[in-house]
């Protein structure tokens, strides 16, 4: 019998954009065009279909030093592990890394450059030796988009302070992102809109400030407030109620997206959190950092939405997902592909709008056990880089300077 396969070189030209139109993520682009080079001329590179973040933006909080720009900082969520498993199995140490895959999160700061952060911080990755290659080839890893996160920084590179949320719609390669929309929870609970062009931000709802978190879901904006009710931002920036409130007594609610479905988990505290104040925020910000027993996390519950009967359905159980609260994205991970991750787990830090808060613990929901989850109790995913990345020998810094030089084919 004939071999009637073809070559993936030897297809026809005409449907090569076609398929390379399809593609929505950075990454899926940049293997599109290392396949041959016939795909990669067919399809023209991701710096050139859509400007390059950041973009300029107008500040949604005034301070002190009276800085009023502000940039959108896209950040990328990635599962990262090695093509060859047999690369890490003469280490012990690192074996567990080969097997499955490691959570990073990696900031693109120019053409070519990039920064490793903490998974669930804004703190960069400080390389303290020369064991790290400064030249990584992204074609040398599997690579899986887990999810994007966004922040606003200042000019002088400060994060812009009190802001809860950013997400950015629509958000894929062939959308030159002058022309998407950027929604924000801001100054303790406002929720509001700019665009690039824009002298300022407009509040989506002038009459409730109490908003804790926003998510892109289903090509839609969604925002929930601290009752739990959640709102669909329709196409003219008006708030449509989408689903009944929640009544949750906790102190903070997340918005998560699982397997298509929404979900709301609700944050329980020992204590209030210190509330932010208009005019005097910068003494209460200062007070939450320095406080000796900040608030600590107590209990998670998780619901999620019925849409079909417009209820609230109680969650005690995920299966193989798990949750990451992180300070400026939220996401479901599957715990089988991360070595060391728990199953029906909510992982999270203590403090989630402080930057000096990283340790990370994690919830288990059928035990309502909270316990710390670290390298040292096997749970890797959220320790520093394995070493098939050459990045064993790290740390976290708030404004680390190393940058990570990305290539490829």
């Amino acid at each position: 019998m004939d071999d009637s396969r073809v070559q993936w070189s030897d297809l026809p030209p005409e449907i090569l954009p076609i398929i390379g139109k399809s593609l929505e993520t950075y990454i899926e682009v940049l293997r599109f065009r290392s396949v041959c080079r016939s795909w990669r001329a067919s399809l023209p590179p991701f710096n050139i279909v859509s400007s390059l973040l950041p973009l300029d933006l107008p500040s949604p909080i005034f301070t002190a030093d009276h800085l009023t720009d502000a940039l959108l900082i896209r950040r990328v969520i990635y599962r990262l592990s090695p093509l060859d498993h047999q690369h890490s199995s003469d280490s012990a140490s690192s074996s567990s890394f080969a097997a499955e895959g490691w959570l990073a999160k990696v900031e693109s700061t120019k053409l070519g450059t990039m920064r490793f952060l903490h998974p669930l911080s804004t703190r960069y990755v400080k390389y303290d030796n020369e064991v790290f290659r400064k030249e990584v080839n992204l074609l040398d890893f599997r690579i899986y988009e887990v999810a994007k996160s966004y922040t606003l920084g200042y000019t002088n590179g400060a994060l812009v302070p009190r802001i809860t949320k950013v997400v950015m719609f629509p958000d894929c390669p062939w959308i030159d992102v002058k022309y998407c929309t950027i929604v924000a929870v801001y100054a303790g609970g406002k929720l509001g809109f700019a665009k690039h062009g824009d002298y300022k931000w407009t509040l989506i709802d002038d009459r409730n400030f109490h908003y804790d978190d926003v998510i892109v879901y289903k090509g839609q904006f969604y925002a929930v407030d601290r009752w739990g009710t959640i709102f669909w931002i329709d196409s003219s920036m008006r708030l449509v109620q989408f689903s009944p409130p929640l009544c949750g007594f906790g102190n903070q609610k997340h918005l998560v997206e699982s397997d298509d479905e929404l979900y709301v988990v609700d944050r329980f505290l020992d204590k209030e959190p210190l509330l932010w104040n208009a005019d005097i925020f910068h003494i209460h910000w200062l007070n939450n950092l320095i406080e000796d027993s900040p608030p600590k996390v107590i209990d998670f519950k998780v619901h999620r939405l019925d849409q079909e009967w417009g209820r609230w359905v109680e969650v005690r159980n995920l299966g193989n997902q798990s949750f990451v609260l992180g300070n400026d994205c939220c996401f479901s991970i599957s715990a089988p592909k991360f070595e060391g991750v728990k199953g029906s787990c909510i992982y999270f830090t203590h403090a989630p709008r402080s930057t000096l808060g990283y340790n990370t613990h994690y919830f288990e929901l059928k035990y309502k056990r909270i316990a710390k989850a670290s390298i040292h109790d096997n749970e890797p995913i959220f320790g520093p880089p394995p070493i098939w990345l050459n990045l064993e020998a790290t740390r976290y810094e708030e404004h680390a300077s190393d940058n990570l030089y990305v290539s490829a084919c």
